[in-house]
């Protein structure tokens, strides 16, 4: 691995620049410096993308600090394309040893991924990335993966015409076609839906949710008095529900808590969209939503100060639009219509707020349970993520 020196997992002393024409060239990042540059490509990107959501400055600092769990079975190097010494594309690759480890098979991903419209430069990033892979023993490259698949992951496929919400990823169209002419196929697909408040709640969900509640289901909402306790149940139902799902890596509470922010949730967390499904008392299942709050992030600029602190406080009120995260249920209590009840929770509680509709997802292509939980629900699809893979 990089060698452990410096407060980020890009500190080193392997520092190159690649000449690829008289004006373009290709570098590691290798210091802090060179990262602020390598945060600030996707502004030249989207400068006049009006959907694009700026990503906070600071979330994407701590990623990259060695403090960070995730480095403890995971490398990384990044990579800046310069076009007349401006920065015009970035790169990242990556490899998680865990996720090899379970998958049995040398993969690597690349990330972070933006270009200007300009082929031969997205060339250039792409085959940087497959080469360090390729030097460290894998044998395939899947992307783009942000370090984890969790977080949300895949070029946007489908669904242009809107901003990303919270969780969510977002990139231009013509992504597509480098992936594509650069010979990447298709890995797999990530849904996203969109349910509309204004209409009525479908008759079959409220059947089943009132039926589920019958049956002694109770659900209650996250208590924020008891921040950790109810933390530390919703990070063992994660990792027991998520444990069959694509991409999939067991790892420690400790890089849960960092991953999702849970430290600072406290704060922030909107307990009556956080719910748990409960049986004697025992939590079964669990619902993670939020009001979609790139709405108010969008105009902060990726800057998260005491003044946008205070903005946020008073913009989120303006919300109008939920978002359903996570949702986990113990295996043996799955196919009892207990999603169902915990969406119903969800949709009733968003429509008093007087939101127009709430964004679903990101569902993979092979989960056939939540879609169908999804044309249960009469969410219709609106956004498709696509993951490439190649083998190198």
């Amino acid at each position: 691995m990089v060698k452990k020196n410096g407060k980020y997992v890009f500190n080193s002393d392997l520092s190159t620049v690649k000449k690829i024409s008289t004006n373009i060239t290709m570098s590691t990042v290798t210091t802090l410096n060179e990262f602020k540059e390598f945060f600030q490509v996707p502004s030249v990107v989207y400068q006049d993308d009006e959907y694009w959501v700026p990503p906070f400055w600071i979330e994407t600092r701590d990623f990259f600090r060695r403090r960070n769990p995730f480095w403890t079975h995971a490398e990384i190097r990044l990579f800046i394309a310069r076009k007349n010494k401006s920065v015009v594309g970035r790169i990242a690759a990556i490899i998680d040893y865990t996720f090899c480890e379970i998958n049995q098979k040398n993969i690597g991903f690349f990330g972070f991924f933006e270009c200007i419209q300009d082929y031969d430069i997205a060339s250039e990033l792409f085959t940087v990335a497959e080469e360090w892979l390729s030097s460290k023993g894998m044998s395939v490259m899947y992307g783009p993966i942000n370090g984890r698949v969790d977080i949300g992951c895949g070029f946007l496929f489908y669904g242009f015409n809107s901003s990303p919400s919270i969780l969510s990823s977002y990139s231009p169209k013509y992504y597509l076609e480098f992936s594509e002419r650069f010979g990447m196929k298709k890995s797999r697909d990530q849904f996203t839906y969109y349910l509309d408040l204004s209409k009525p709640t479908p008759d079959e969900l409220k059947k089943e949710a009132k039926q589920c509640e019958a049956k002694g289901i109770k659900i209650r909402k996250f208590n924020r008095l008891q921040t950790h306790k109810d933390m530390n149940l919703w990070i063992t139902l994660m990792m027991e529900t998520f444990s069959e799902h694509w991409g999939f890596i067991p790892v420690s509470s400790e890089e849960i808590k960092m991953r999702f922010g849970v430290n600072k949730l406290r704060w922030f967390v909107d307990t009556k969209l956080f719910l748990f499904a409960e049986v004697d008392k025992k939590p079964i299942a669990f619902q993670w939503s939020n009001p979609d709050y790139n709405q108010v992030f969008k105009k902060m600029n990726g800057t998260l100060g005491g003044i946008e602190i205070i903005k946020f406080l008073i913009d989120k009120r303006k919300i109008n639009q939920g978002k359903f995260d996570i949702i986990g249920c113990k295996k043996e209590f799955r196919n009892k219509s207990i999603a169902s009840l915990m969406n119903y929770y969800s949709i009733i509680e968003m429509k008093k707020r007087g939101y127009k509709g709430i964004e679903i997802g990101w569902v993979d292509e092979h989960n056939t349970a939540s879609l169908r939980i999804m044309e249960k629900m009469g969410a219709k699809l609106c956004k498709k993520f696509r993951v490439y893979e190649k083998i190198i």
